[in-house]
């Protein structure tokens, strides 16, 4: 077997990679404290806390999926976008767990559509530029396998530090803001944006560059798996401070996990990029779709469930989200490459919006199911009976799995096989 390429760019590649932990420090404290905030902070309804995180996901999406076809066309640089957006999206962020904050519901959903959108406009065009980082496939690799573990790492520091190292949950979010506002500027200052040469002739519309998105399978089967594994991902991150707290009675054990499966994650990364870079980012992603569901079923027949049992499943499941979440980025920029290639249509920061609007419908749909299960169950104030304890262990292990089976059938059809070639185009820096 013909070793594959190095990596052409690897200190750029990791300090690119390094934005995933200010990104993470928001996107981490929204989905394993948010939810739970909302119920058992600010006393509103399982079915209401549901439906402002499904609101959000929605807008969240779709302002994804508007400011991919404005890139497109308006040729802003990303970095540009970033540098300029980051300060205005750390200060919603506060607003979101503002425990204070006036005007009830009405105020809480405005308060989080406004961070939804400001974190849309920042990281979508983050997510793009890994395109243009560099245009080397192990570069890429490498780029998914740091964002990865800044992500992972990011994790832990929440886990642990969430509410507690701010006196609060609004102190914490203000350091949280000031960490990533000031990485998120050190990225656009030190890491360069390249230029693409465009593969399109004439002018662009909207409706051809989403039909050249329909015709790229690649780029379909890794959207509908990565769709699968964020309602996955969603459902367990959701469920254990409510499995902890009210199925085991064991509160500070539910910390503890959420902190022991952002290390599982960091740790697990390094060997994830490893087989990725040597047998491809699909078999990756099939090899953990196999670890997933076989942890599931595993804890499902375990009898009287127990704090050690539930921290090794959960551990399992970080374990095969790493390597969806790797396998996923680290296949995005070839399957973009891929169909410019058949299509002699590039089709890029749009590409990347429909991508990450089905991973925020998925967000959406695992918490709407979430709010819908508890609440039909019985969970109300924080005070679940029997069959809501019942209902939120049985869907922490069935919903995962099916997503994750689902995942899996939609990567066996994706045409992106073994080690992607690295694209034959010259590396051309630019500011």
């Amino acid at each position: 077997m013909v070793p594959p390429p190095p990596p052409r760019h690897p200190a750029r590649s990791i300090l690119f990679g390094s934005g995933d932990f200010g990104f993470n420090l928001y996107w981490q404290a929204l989905s394993l404290f948010l939810l739970f905030f909302y119920t058992d902070r600010l006393g509103l309804s399982p079915e209401v806390a549901g439906s402002v995180m499904a609101a959000g996901a929605v807008m969240d999406g779709a302002a994804d999926l508007a400011i991919g076809i404005a890139v497109d066309r308006w040729r802003i640089r990303y970095r540009r976008i970033v540098a300029i957006m980051a300060l205005p999206l750390g200060l919603s962020f506060i607003l979101i767990f503002a425990e204070g904050l006036g005007g009830g519901i009405g105020a809480i959903l405005a308060a989080h559509l406004l961070f939804r959108l400001l974190y849309a406009v920042v990281n979508l065009p983050y997510a793009a530029w890994s395109v243009r980082v560099s245009h080397a496939s192990a570069d890429r690799t490498l780029m998914s396998g740091a964002r990865m573990a800044f992500g992972a790492a990011s994790a832990v520091t929440v886990a642990l530090a969430m509410p507690g190292l701010g006196n609060g949950y609004t102190g914490t979010a203000i350091l949280f803001a000031g960490a990533a506002t000031a990485i998120l500027l050190m990225v656009a200052l030190f890491v360069p944006e390249q230029q693409i040469e465009a593969q399109s002739a004439g002018p662009r519309s909207v409706r051809l560059d989403l039909m050249t998105l329909i015709g790229n399978r690649a780029f379909i089967t890794l959207t509908l798996a990565a769709l699968a594994a964020t309602v996955a991902g969603a459902i367990i991150g959701h469920s254990v401070l409510y499995f902890f707290t009210h199925s085991l009675a064991a509160p500070e054990a539910g910390q503890q996990a959420l902190a022991m499966m952002g290390v599982v994650g960091a740790v697990t990364v390094p060997p994830w990029t490893a087989l990725a870079l040597r047998m491809g980012a699909r078999a990756t992603w099939l090899g953990a779709a196999a670890l997933g569901i076989v942890a599931a079923v595993l804890f499902a027949l375990v009898p009287g469930v127990g704090v050690t049992a539930a921290l090794l499943f959960l551990g399992a499941m970080q374990t095969a989200l790493s390597g969806f979440h790797l396998s996923a980025w680290a296949m995005l920029p070839d399957a973009v490459d891929h169909g410019a290639d058949a299509t002699g249509h590039r089709v890029e920061a749009t590409a990347f919006s429909v991508f990450m609007l089905a991973q925020k419908l998925g967000l959406g749909l695992a918490a709407l199911l979430l709010g819908a299960v508890y609440a039909a169950w019985g969970y109300r104030g924080g005070t679940p009976g029997p069959a809501a304890r019942d209902a939120i262990q049985w869907l922490m292990i069935a919903g995962p799995a099916i997503a994750i089976a689902l995942g899996a059938a939609a990567m066996l059809a994706n045409p992106l096989r073994g080690r992607q070639a690295s694209v034959n185009s010259p590396d051309t820096p630019s500011a």
